[in-house]
């Protein structure tokens, strides 16, 4: 019985770890904005609305432009410049420091637009390790960003990465159950 429970207990921790490779390292997801700007606030309220908020990730804003009125570049338009032509190089195609909401997620996801699927990837982020690409940049090192051919790429590999775990969640919980009822059948019998 003793062995059941030690079992038992291995997988349960198996469970909890698989989906939280790096639970304890939160994901930067950046945030360039211009004051007074309606998508960036209507994002900064999705994300603040996400259950990962402030456990699984943190939002770091940046000011690419001081209003959305007229442009005037805000304290960080040098930064948000440099991770924009970064992403670009790389082949982020919707990387862009020319309009707001700027939002760069590890080395994994640049979009200068409004979006309501960026918790994909943040779970990415999350089970890969955020590289924390704009970090990078603003240390002035290179290779911060990974060459993406096509980055719509990365929501396929994140949507099939969530897929790849569940998978494997429900067959260490059914192996689990079958050996533990195997095991109670087997000492009744006996």
């Amino acid at each position: 019985m003793k062995k059941l429970f030690t079992i038992l207990f291995l997988s349960v921790l198996m469970l909890l770890n698989v989906n939280n490779v790096n639970a304890d390292e939160k994901v930067h997801v950046y945030m360039f904005e211009a004051g007074g700007c309606p998508y960036c606030e209507a994002e900064e309220e999705y994300l603040k609305g996400l259950d990962g908020y402030g456990t699984k990730f943190d939002l770091i804003k940046k000011e690419l432009y001081v209003d959305h009125v007229d442009w005037e570049q805000g304290k960080d338009y040098a930064l948000g410049k440099k991770v924009a032509e970064t992403f670009l190089d790389a082949g982020f195609e919707d990387a862009s420091y020319e309009g707001t909401p700027f939002v760069v997620i590890s080395d994994i996801y640049a979009a200068a637009a409004y979006s309501t699927d960026l918790e994909t990837y943040i779970n990415m982020a999350q089970t890969e390790g955020d590289k924390d690409a704009v970090k990078c940049i603003q240390d002035g090192k290179s290779d911060c960003v990974r060459v993406n051919e096509n980055a719509s790429d990365n929501q396929k590999t994140a949507e099939k990465s969530n897929s790849t775990a569940g998978i494997v969640l429900a067959i260490v919980g059914c192996i689990s159950l079958v050996g533990a009822i195997v095991y109670i059948v087997k000492n009744k019998n006996n």
